[in-house]
């Protein structure tokens, strides 16, 4: 009853004007959560047909789904993974994520028993405080990893906490985790141990940082809600990129109630003089928060109009009462050009537009489209 349609068209221009900015650095494409919700499958395949570099998921499983789909390009797996996954890690055919001492031992033990080597790369953390080893423990992991016969170190990263941030003190403290992650790779050459990936960004890294997180000892990075469309930082470079989902669904009924009447389960909304109220067959099992309720808008017939009421499982309901036009059946957009789904996460006071992309649920429907867009790339 919802359907999410995905311009490839898009995606193609925000990965090539981000290619074009990036010159000679490397770029991993994110398609963990299903990529954000966008449909993890179908946009490796159109994003691998221009030569992305990388592709980045969360889990075993994640890598998997990808591979078995065709996709050959090469994958990092960017958390840390369980012991009992090694054997299916060895068949996978994906960079693993290290980021203790007992696990690069434990796997290299593993891979020897198969007469194999896997890529690894190292986690390091400069600040986000979750997994990852912290810098100045970094190099002795290293040596390790690289004193293991079955392991092929090919990388190491860390990732920014709040780089989207314009706040002074928060700018410092990306500018920290830069130098300390600097200072780290400075001793790796210096002991002749760098791998040949280092990376350390995301999008709003790559906006705010670019010049920094690019060149040096920098030669990749990780952009996702850039590339979807949404980022949360522009400059005149990112014009080009725009949102690449809308997500619509259709009026299914439309009642018209009189003053006082109350809309939806708790009663949390009563309608003040004589309304015109359109029910939407979309609700939270479809990933429209519950918490738009009495406060989020939809898209109309060229109009925003309000959602009143609760969000229930499967419908929401909505004033057209001043909305032109309006039949049962007409298209309804949640995220549109005019309802971006940046503009709808700060609304439910979220930080990242992920928040309302990944909540959408395996009910709506993803339609892939090749819709021509304008797109002017200077690098």
């Amino acid at each position: 009853m919802a359907e999410a349609h995905i311009n490839l068209s898009q995606l193609a221009c925000n990965i090539e004007t981000t290619q074009a900015r990036l010159g000679d650095c490397k770029l991993l494409f994110p398609v963990k959560a299903n990529g954000y919700g966008h449909g993890a499958v179908e946009l490796a395949k159109a994003a691998q047909e221009i030569n992305i570099d990388y592709f980045g998921v969360a889990n075993l499983a994640e890598a998997i789904e990808l591979r078995e789909a065709g996709i050959y390009t090469p994958i990092l797996i960017f958390s840390a993974s369980r012991l009992s996954h090694i054997p299916q890690l060895l068949e996978a055919d994906v960079d693993v994520t290290l980021s203790s001492p007992a696990f690069a031992t434990t796997l290299n033990g593993a891979a020897a028993q198969q007469d194999k080597r896997i890529r690894v790369q190292l986690k390091v953390d400069t600040g986000m405080g979750r997994n990852g080893i912290w810098w100045e423990d970094a190099k002795a992991l290293v040596q390790l990893i690289i004193d293991l016969p079955q392991l092929e170190f090919i990388g190491i990263f860390t990732h920014f906490s709040t780089s989207y941030s314009t706040d002074v003190n928060e700018q410092s403290f990306t500018q920290g985790q830069i130098d300390a992650f600097n200072q780290l790779l400075s001793q790796l050459d210096a002991d002749g141990i760098l791998p040949p990936l280092r990376h350390i960004s995301n999008s709003s890294g790559v906006v705010q940082y670019e010049d920094q997180v690019t060149t040096g000892y920098f030669n990749m990075v990780r952009p996702g809600i850039l590339l979807y469309g949404e980022p949360e930082i522009r400059k005149e470079w990112t014009n080009p990129i725009k949102p690449i989902l809308s997500l619509k669904t259709w009026i299914t009924s439309i009642s018209t109630l009189n003053d006082g009447r109350y809309i939806g389960y708790g009663r949390e909304y009563q309608t003040s003089g004589t309304r015109r109220i359109a029910t939407l067959p979309v609700g939270y099992a479809d990933g429209v928060s519950w918490w738009l309720k009495n406060s989020g808008q939809v898209w109309i017939n060229g109009q925003l109009a309000p959602i009143v009421g609760g969000i229930s499982m499967d419908q929401i309901t909505v004033d057209v009462t001043d909305v032109d036009n309006i039949r049962e059946d007409d298209e309804v957009f949640l995220i549109n050009e005019h309802l971006p789904a940046m503009d709808v996460a700060q609304s439910l006071g979220a930080s990242f537009s992920e928040i309302v992309l990944t909540a959408l649920s395996k009910r709506v429907a993803r339609i892939y489209v090749q819709q021509p867009v304008p797109c002017a790339i200077s690098g």
